[in-house]
């Protein structure tokens, strides 16, 4: 609800921050981002950064203790899903909004093998004057995404992947046509065993077309290896709906 009054540094994962209501700035030391709904932002281990938000801000974050990177587009291009010119990166410039605390210092705190280390600088010390290199804060909104279709066949889910690393994606379902050309074509997931992942669903807006029941900000949970698949009414009701 409030800037926060340190700056952070994960030693330890890559960072994936979901913003799923409120708006404001996050603060690195490759420079600022204002965040607003369904922004995506990327943030590499070892980035030093703050959240500043301007309303009451709700994410969900994600550690990923290998690189979080995109995906290979293969036959689909480089192109597909989205254009790599909307993904935004910090420019430096504009110096932080945080002060120093009663001492005249700024509080930096570190994770590090899952125990913070408190360091203190009489600076601020994410006043950068540049950066150069692909390493870096990124940022990518939900808009900016084109969901992968067919027409005839319902695509598995690691089709519509936003980023991947060594042992888990981060999927993302977007509004999209169902599959409407062959009249025997499933229009929601097939009954399934997954076998390589868990998987976590995160509801951030709209109606999921496999399940009632679901608000937005719920979280759901199939373990690997549990069978799954839509509920009873969900299949009924797929075969007169055109779109999700």
């Amino acid at each position: 609800t409030e800037a926060m009054p340190y700056f952070y540094r994960n030693a330890d994962a890559d960072e994936v921050l979901f913003i799923h209501e409120g708006g404001g700035r996050i603060e690195t030391d490759f420079g600022p981002l204002s965040y607003e709904p369904g922004d995506y932002l990327l943030v590499p281990r070892g980035t030093v950064y703050r959240l500043a938000p301007s309303s009451p801000t709700r994410l969900i974050t994600i550690e990923a203790y290998s690189e979080v990177r995109f995906p290979e587009k293969g036959m689909l291009g480089q192109h597909a899903l989205f254009d790599p010119a909307v993904v935004r990166v910090p420019t430096p410039g504009e110096d932080s909004t945080a002060t120093p605390d009663a001492r005249g210092e700024y509080e930096l705190r570190i994770v590090r093998l899952g125990e913070v280390t408190r360091v203190y600088y009489p600076t601020c010390p994410i006043n950068t004057v540049g950066w150069k290199g692909t390493l870096t804060v990124m940022q990518l909104n939900v808009r900016d995404i084109r969901p992968v279709l067919s027409d005839r066949y319902h695509l598995p889910p690691s089709a519509h992947s936003t980023f991947v690393m060594r042992d888990a994606v981060i999927c993302t379902f977007l509004p999209r046509p169902l599959e409407n050309g062959d009249p025997r074509a499933m229009k929601v997931p097939f009954f399934h065993s997954n076998i390589d992942f868990d998987e976590v669903i995160f509801y951030h807006r709209g109606q999921f077309f496999s399940r009632e029941g679901i608000t937005a900000g719920m979280l759901t949970l199939h373990p690997q290896g549990i069978h799954h698949g839509p509920q009873p009414r969900a299949v009924g009701r797929a075969a007169e709906v055109t779109h999700t």
